[in-house]
């Protein structure tokens, strides 16, 4: 597993490059980036990424760290249990108070160095209020004025978060999975928070060896799986 880990500071490292060259080039041409430290309004946002993502966050953990999660993964099992499709969890958890974890007080990223691919490429071509506005309650016009502001040549429509760097880090996230799945047969994803804290409190890379349903049961049993939190692939 440090081999996977190793391997994903690398591409993130790698990103990171390509990330800041097309930020440079964007700028050139006009646009502008609106992501800054304490925004925090793409936070809110259900996070998902592979399982070494997660294990370079669990590595990183402080006891700061570890007791804020602890406080927050019940209420994200709930809302997880309660929800009957994708469409419904994503807005449930939109509405947790403290969605991620990992903000400090200041709404800043406190694992920043550490943090995976899906929270990396989402950087937004428009102001940062418009990251945590609720679209079902704007009016036509407003919609209509947001659709309008949009640089079409760049973004992931109809989103005003930027295309490309998303398109980088969904294929390096993909590599990763690969990896992982050369490696135990198997690759796991699924909810930021959740994975580093199957990690964190019950050491799950540890079952990896001993293959796909060993780990499956083991979560099983536990009452740890959630097709929102965890799939197993």
């Amino acid at each position: 597993m440090h081999q996977l880990t190793h391997d994903v500071q690398q591409r993130q490292q790698f990103f990171d490059q390509l990330c800041a060259a097309w930020s440079s080039e964007y700028r050139q041409r006009g646009g502008s980036i609106h992501c800054g430290e304490g925004c925090g309004g793409c936070c809110s946002l259900v996070v998902n990424c592979s399982f070494p993502e997660a294990l370079r966050v669990a590595g990183a953990l402080t006891a700061e760290h570890h007791s804020r999660l602890r406080d927050r993964v019940a209420a994200i099992q709930e809302t997880a249990d309660r929800s009957g499709d994708l469409k419904q969890w994503l807005a449930a958890y939109r509405r947790l108070p403290e969605a991620c974890p990992f903000l400090n007080r200041s709404a800043a990223c406190s694992i920043y160095p550490v943090r995976p691919f899906s929270c990396r490429s989402l950087l937004s071509t428009l102001p940062p209020d418009w990251c945590v506005t609720d679209f079902s309650g704007l009016t036509s016009e407003e919609k209509h004025a947001f659709m309008a502001a949009l640089d079409r040549t760049s973004v992931a429509f109809p989103t005003h978060y930027a295309a490309t760097p998303q398109e980088i880090g969904q294929e390096l996230e993909e590599a990763t999975l690969r990896q992982m799945e050369t490696v135990y047969g198997f690759s796991i994803t699924g909810s930021l928070p959740w994975l580093v804290w199957l990690e964190a409190e019950y050491h799950l890379s540890r079952l990896l060896p001993e293959g796909r349903e060993t780990v499956q049961r083991y979560l099983a049993e536990r009452k740890l799986l959630n097709q929102f939190l965890v799939v197993i692939l």
